[in-house]
């Protein structure tokens, strides 16, 4: 991987450790359904003005729309509001080992034997950091799962459609997206329309920062990198987002920490060095 791309992909894993203080905090005034549909309806009203949705792509980007706008976001959601911030994010990467194997399984990716083992010592260090947070209960430990599933699953659909441009992917799934998703916003929420309205500078903010900054800038370059790299290249790296999310956690919500999350954190990012190392060599011999 190049530098360029190497530090693209940091900023955007940055982004997405922001991202999940920022549904921590508008969940606080909005339903986490209904600020889904919000953030959704921001995206596809800022981009429609400048993509244009061909008809040959409708049927990817109306899977794409399901697995990763309203399924992969609206769970997310849901689960984040009754989960703890860094916890939340750690259990959302699953969805890393669970594209990388699914990569390789399917597709056939390779993966060097060194590489392997940096996801092995990067996911070690997401572990080690679940022993600190204290894990939440059931329903959402399984929704947050279930979200990183439908991630990884969104991950192996935007590798494998180069035909779509990524801001139409985007663009579209978002605008596909909405209606399902304030569908069940009607069904099993309530109070909307009161919420909107009551809803202060922070919520608005925090909807503004997922919609401009999380998934139209984040996932624009995220899954521009996916098409030019092997997810096993990429998916570790996104394993630096919950770092991120864990010490925003403590600082804007006075989340924990001890010496079991400092530790985790340091074993994920030596993972992630230890994955990008043997990748940048592999590719320099064969120069």
């Amino acid at each position: 991987m190049s530098t360029r791309d190497f530090f693209l992909a940091l900023l955007t894993v940055t982004i997405w450790g922001g991202n999940v203080i920022a549904v921590k905090l508008g969940v606080l005034d909005l339903p986490p359904l209904l600020m889904t549909a919000l953030r959704l309806s921001m995206v596809a009203l800022m981009l429609m003005p400048f993509v244009r949705l061909r008809r040959c792509n409708l049927r990817w980007i109306l899977l794409f729309s399901l697995t990763f706008s309203t399924l992969h976001f609206s769970l997310m959601f849901l689960g984040l509001k009754m989960a703890e911030a860094g916890t939340g994010a750690i259990l959302l990467q699953m969805g890393t080992p669970i594209a990388t194997l699914l990569g390789v399984a399917i597709f056939r990716e390779s993966l060097s034997p060194l590489q392997f083992c940096g996801l092995l010592i990067s996911f070690g260090g997401v572990v080690l950091l679940t022993f600190s947070p204290a894990i939440p209960p059931l329903l959402p430990f399984l929704l947050l799962l279930a979200s990183a599933l439908a991630w990884a699953i969104s991950n192996l659909i935007a590798k494998h459609t180069p035909q779509i441009d990524m801001m139409e992917l985007i663009c579209w799934a978002s605008f596909f997206g909405v209606p399902q998703v304030a569908l069940l916003s009607y069904v099993f929420e309530h109070g909307q329309l009161q919420a909107m309205l009551n809803a202060g500078w922070i919520a608005w903010s925090s909807v503004a920062y997922c919609a401009a900054l999380s998934s139209t800038l984040g996932y624009w370059l995220w899954y521009g990198l996916l098409r030019r790299y092997a997810i096993g290249k990429i998916m570790p790296l996104s394993l630096l987002s919950p770092v991120f999310s864990v010490f925003l956690g403590v600082l804007v919500f006075k989340d924990s920490a001890d010496l079991k999350k400092i530790a985790g954190a340091v074993i994920t990012v030596g993972g992630i060095v230890f994955v990008q190392y043997f990748s940048t060599s592999r590719i320099a011999n064969a120069d």
